[in-house]
């Protein structure tokens, strides 16, 4: 005789709150402590339930960083079309948080192939996408693009930004703010 009771409706979010889970205890913690134990407890959810959307870890860190790469593009692609391009650039690369959250990404992928594959696919669309905002802030600027490739001006300016922001994340400091100070001052001339 039926108990009367209605199964359990699925939790619909639970894939999204894995996936938010594991992004900050990367960003918190750094990747080694993204366990799916501990992934199912930050999300608040049963550890079978990481098995049940991700068969393995990779996927699930194959997930993240594609949610987050998908979401970065498109804030990407809208900033840089900003009156200021370059100086968005800086700014959006000098944020420390998408900064150690993409660190954390870079040192799974030292072991990781699947995630070294998906990484570079990712990087590879970022700096098309940077190059051709510098390239447009360079020519309406009027400035010499094979004198001064902009691959290479918005390769400058995004690793620096980065630097920076891993120099941050460990303490070191030292000449932080007079090169923000340089940078400022060469971003402000193209404005």
């Amino acid at each position: 005789m039926p108990s009367g009771r209605k199964p359990a409706a699925p939790d619909t979010n639970a894939r999204d709150r894995l996936i938010e889970a594991t992004a900050k205890l990367m960003r918190d913690e750094g990747y080694a402590a993204a366990t799916s134990r501990r992934v199912a407890a930050e999300a608040g959810v049963k550890q079978a339930l990481v098995y049940y959307y991700f068969p393995t870890m990779d996927d699930l860190f194959v997930e993240v960083l594609r949610s987050g790469a998908d979401a970065s593009l498109e804030r990407m692609r809208a900033a840089l079309t900003a009156d200021d391009p370059l100086q968005t650039l800086w700014d959006m690369n000098s944020d420390s948080r998408l900064t150690g959250l993409n660190t954390e990404f870079m040192a799974l992928a030292n072991h990781r192939k699947i995630i070294r594959t998906e990484l570079r696919a990712y990087a590879e669309r970022v700096r098309d996408i940077e190059t051709a905002a510098v390239t447009v802030a360079m020519r309406a600027r009027g400035l010499d693009t094979e004198k001064y490739p902009p691959v290479a001006i918005s390769m400058l300016i995004a690793q620096t930004a980065r630097s920076l922001c891993n120099e941050d994340a460990v303490g070191v400091t030292l000449g932080h703010a007079e090169l923000r100070s340089l940078i400022a001052a060469r971003l402000a001339e193209f404005s």
